[in-house]
């Protein structure tokens, strides 16, 4: 947020008219400067500090003061509306404020809830946190409060440096759980900190310098465009990593997994996809602003708005598919050797006849360490040996003898009152959308177009 374009910070060299001067003449009385400081920035500090005190005092004795705390919350808010210049809310920053509870809501649900105390869905909770600060910050100077409390653009809420540091630890922990972060890893929490501690003291220099802030506030703003670049820059450069480490990971799956669904990360590709949206949002109308010099706050709603909607996202898909945020799900993909032995067609064709006489591939959960061991080889050899010979991955390997298995038996007279579903099942398939897909992919048809096109007799 540029201070020179705001129009309440924008007359900052005001500043030293404002009721601060009370807590110079508290200086000079040597009485205590805290409470006179924030009561002349917040005229209805009781407001907060009673409504603070409040809800300890609900946590205490809930049915006692539950409706007198109503009461008084709704006489305040409708007090602070009144403040607010016409047409300050709106519908979407209404939306931006929902998605920011919803937002801090799933944090501490992610952080705190058993069923999901993974350190993966820490740095989850931390990254949406974060988004739901940032998209907090912003929403108090779309509906005018800064207008009213002006230390508020210099409080350290916009957390931008730390999202894609997060998101990525997320990653990390999410496919490796037992990651050890490296120096370099460590390092990129610095700049979040640098940011923290500058926006920190600007605040402390409002509070009790506004003479000062006044004179420096060009390079204020100047500080402010590169933290917001180098947010851009550190965002994009950590989420093509990210897109990178989870593209690998999917491709190495199908070579230690016949049925991966259980294990797939396809929903944090596509949260990358709206998080990669996310950012063109985020950086097209800001360089737009700075080439034109036009600032506006409609530029930024469809990334507001945006960010309200990915959140909602994660939290439709952590109350459906708890599965996907349990790291337990994830296992390193085995590293395949580098050579083949001068006996792999031996292994190979003994590798046949496992596949042929013992049929492991009925075993839903057949991996390729399950295989490794039935034919008494390594599990990197055994795939070094399927990528070769068959030119396929082990997924493919496996599931083109379950297709062939599942041809068997509709073909076969007993069958004929299984659903087609159970055919999958019995074939070895952990799930009908995996059964259609690798049906469709290796018999050319749909397992119901096979079935049509079979003999009247059969």
């Amino acid at each position: 947020m540029d201070v020179a374009h705001n129009p309440t910070i924008a007359s900052v060299s005001d500043f030293s008219k404002s009721p601060s001067i009370m807590a110079n003449n508290a200086i000079k009385k040597a009485k205590p400067l805290v409470m006179p400081m924030m009561s002349a920035f917040f005229p209805h500090l009781d407001f907060f500090l009673a409504s603070i005190f409040n809800l300890f005092l609900i946590s205490c004795n809930p049915p006692v003061l539950i409706t007198n705390l109503s009461c008084f919350l709704f006489r305040k808010l409708a007090y602070f509306s009144l403040q607010l210049t016409p047409m300050s809310l709106n519908l979407f920053n209404v939306l931006i404020l929902v998605g920011c509870a919803q937002g801090f809501f799933l944090s501490i649900l992610l952080g705190r809830t058993t069923n999901f105390r993974r350190k993966s869905n820490g740095y989850l909770a931390l990254t949406i946190f974060s988004f739901s600060l940032n998209n907090f910050y912003y929403f108090l100077f779309d509906i005018g409060l800064v207008q009213i409390y002006p230390i508020i653009f210099f409080l350290p809420l916009s957390w931008t440096l730390l999202i894609p540091v997060a998101f990525y630890f997320f990653i990390t922990y999410l496919i490796k759980p037992e990651h050890q972060p490296s120096l370099t890893e460590k390092l990129l929490f610095l700049p979040f900190l640098v940011d923290i501690l500058f926006k920190t003291s600007m605040l402390f220099a409002f509070m009790l310098n506004r003479k000062w802030l006044a004179g420096h506030i060009g390079l204020v703003n100047q500080l402010n465009h590169s933290i917001e670049v180098l947010s851009m820059i550190l965002a994009i450069a950590l989420l093509v990593n990210g897109m990178q480490r989870v593209f690998r990971y999917q491709h190495n799956l199908k070579n230690n997994f016949s049925a991966i669904n259980k294990h797939t990360v396809g929903w944090l590709r596509n949260l990358m996809y709206a998080l990669l949206a996310l950012w063109f949002l985020w950086s097209l109308p800001y360089a737009y602003e700075l080439a034109t010099n036009q600032f506006s706050q409609w530029h930024h709603y469809p990334l507001w708005i945006g960010m309200s909607v990915v959140i909602y996202w994660i939290g439709y898909s952590a109350y459906t598919r708890r599965e996907v945020f349990e790291a337990a799900n994830f296992q390193t993909p085995t590293k395949v050797e580098p050579v083949l032995s001068e006996k792999t067609d031996d292994h190979y064709q003994n590798l046949l006849a496992v596949m042929k006489t013992k049929k492991p591939y009925l075993n839903p959960e057949l991996s390729l360490e399950i295989l490794a061991a039935d034919v008494e080889l390594s599990a990197g050899y055994v795939s070094q040996i399927i990528n070769k010979k068959q030119k396929s991955n082990f997924y493919d390997f496996i599931n083109r003898y379950r297709v062939e298995e599942a041809k068997e038996l509709m073909a076969n007279a007993k069958f004929n009152h299984y659903s087609l579903l159970a055919i999958g099942q019995e074939a070895g398939f952990n799930s009908k959308t995996t059964f259609n897909t690798a049906f469709k992919r290796y018999a050319g048809v749909t397992p119901s177009q096979f079935k049509k096109e079979l003999p009247s007799e059969v």
